[in-house]
């Protein structure tokens, strides 16, 4: 099963120098999100595909009609946090209120509920129960938040709170430790490398940035030499990539594999 999502937030939105660089420089900075969201939207209306988009609130915030256009075109829309923090390095009463800023913008402009999230950088855990007794109380029923290393359970699974289970879609990590389905590693990776790493398992969370598929990617000074350089690594390429990937893979969203998994009562339970 492979669940094609996307993380709608700008080239600038990252964890790195977030000291040094706060939100408040952003609207000063040029936009590429509504470009190159185009470029995803218009690629998965010719392969005829559906996708889940995981919206930062900001983005949502000063492009309203981007969120729009995404629900017009079919597809599903989840929260993706407001500032972008790193849940494990924010009080948890400012993870709630980040989480109903991003709720609250996205839902006036769809008109309905938003139960779907994930965190920036997939930063939450297993231990992490009072975040996700947070996500329950304000309607979050579908989370993809995880990162999973060297785990028997490599499909969605049940995560028990307080007051109701979330249905967690996790990240699979590779035998490094590192992920594979998407963003600069789906870019960096050798093709033969991802096939291996693909094969080893029949559940794939794919995941992409709207920068992934920028072939201008611009360098900045807010980011290290690294930084910049992983970034624009095989921008270029990335387009092509995932339509090779089209070409011989269902995909389906998050929405929809819920329903399959729910259906076939497929699911492990913790």
């Amino acid at each position: 099963m492979n669940i094609l999502t996307f993380d709608i937030e700008d080239w600038f939105h990252t964890h790195e120098n977030r000291q040094r660089y706060s939100g408040h420089i952003w609207t000063e900075l040029p936009s590429k999100v509504i470009d190159n969201t185009r470029l995803i939207l218009d690629m998965l209306e010719r392969h005829q595909r559906k996708a889940t988009f995981f919206i930062l609130g900001w983005v949502a915030k000063y492009y309203p009609s981007l969120v729009k256009e995404i629900l017009e075109k079919g597809h599903e829309i989840g929260s993706h946090s407001f500032w972008h923090h790193n849940p494990h390095l924010i009080k948890l009463s400012d993870f709630e209120k980040d989480l109903k800023l991003s709720l609250d913008i996205l839902q006036d402009i769809a008109g309905e509920k938003v139960v779907a999230y994930r965190a920036p950088g997939f930063n939450l855990a297993l231990k992490d129960s009072e975040a996700f007794d947070i996500l329950v109380a304000n309607g979050i029923t579908i989370d993809s938040s995880i990162k999973l290393k060297n785990k028997s359970v490599n499909e969605p699974f049940f995560i028990t709170t307080k007051k109701a289970e979330i249905l967690e879609f996790p990240q699979l990590t590779g035998p490094l430790g590192l992920p594979f389905s998407g963003g600069g590693f789906f870019r960096a990776y050798p093709q033969k490398l991802l096939d291996y790493l693909y094969s080893k398992t029949d559940y794939h969370l794919l995941y992409f940035h709207p920068r992934d598929f920028d072939r201008d990617y611009p360098s900045s000074n807010l980011f290290s030499f690294h930084r910049n350089m992983m970034n624009a690594v095989n921008t270029a390429t990335c387009q092509k990539r995932l339509e090779n990937f089209f070409a011989g893979n269902k995909t389906l969203s998050i929405f929809e594999a819920a329903e399959v998994f729910e259906k076939h009562k497929n699911i492990h339970r913790g």
